[in-house]
């Protein structure tokens, strides 16, 4: 079990991504919120990246606690394309 340590702010923050597919409009949308700026930025430069810049989807981003740091927040958004990503195409070797 963790220690509280004086002076460090404890924040969760969760995210789900939805992929809109290519009928879909292109872009990330993103409930206004806390963190809600890098977050939307970070989900559409990872779905560049993938090079499915063309898609869209919306994400769903939750915290607990305090607001977030920019850096969380982006970090929990790319983590959940990175997912989404995952579940929509099949391993290459099965």
């Amino acid at each position: 079990m963790r220690r509280a340590v004086p002076g460090v702010r404890r924040v969760l923050v969760r995210a789900r991504f939805r992929l809109a597919g290519p009928a879909g409009p292109p872009g990330v949308t993103v409930d206004p919120g806390p963190g809600a700026g890098p977050a939307g930025a970070a989900a559409a430069g990872a779905l560049a990246e993938a090079g499915l810049g063309y898609l869209g989807g919306h994400l769903d981003l939750r915290t607990y606690g305090p607001a977030p740091r920019a850096a969380d927040a982006a970090h929990a958004a790319r983590r959940a394309v990175h997912r989404a990503l995952a579940a929509r195409r099949p391993h290459p070797l099965r």
